[in-house]
């Protein structure tokens, strides 16, 4: 059985408040609980395997590759006909930055 000291810790732990009727309530609830769960000690378990899942997944792992690799041949040049079709362009060094007309 829990005490009633145990329940007032747990309550300053998890920072709520009972009245006295739920403080009893909770003990006993606890109480069955932890029962039960020591119960699970007597349990024989000798001829049941370990498990660390309850079903066999396996990873599925893909070859890591850089973006840059992936692009088609195409798409770049694509993409560089592009960059080169804007009449004004800035290099800042991490990325190319491409000017357009105003609109408003």
């Amino acid at each position: 059985m829990i005490s009633k000291e145990d329940i007032e810790h747990l309550k300053d732990l998890a920072r709520v408040e009972f009245v006295e009727k739920e403080t009893e309530k909770l003990a006993g609830d606890l109480g069955a609980i932890l029962a039960h769960i020591d119960s699970l000690k007597d349990a024989d378990v000798s001829g049941v395997a370990e498990a660390v899942r309850a079903i066999d997944l396996k990873n599925i792992f893909r070859k890591d590759e850089s973006a840059a690799r992936n692009v088609e041949a195409d798409q770049y040049q694509t993409t560089i006909a592009l960059i080169s079709a804007f009449p004004e362009k800035h290099d800042a060094g991490h990325g190319t930055y491409l000017k357009v007309k105003s609109i408003l």
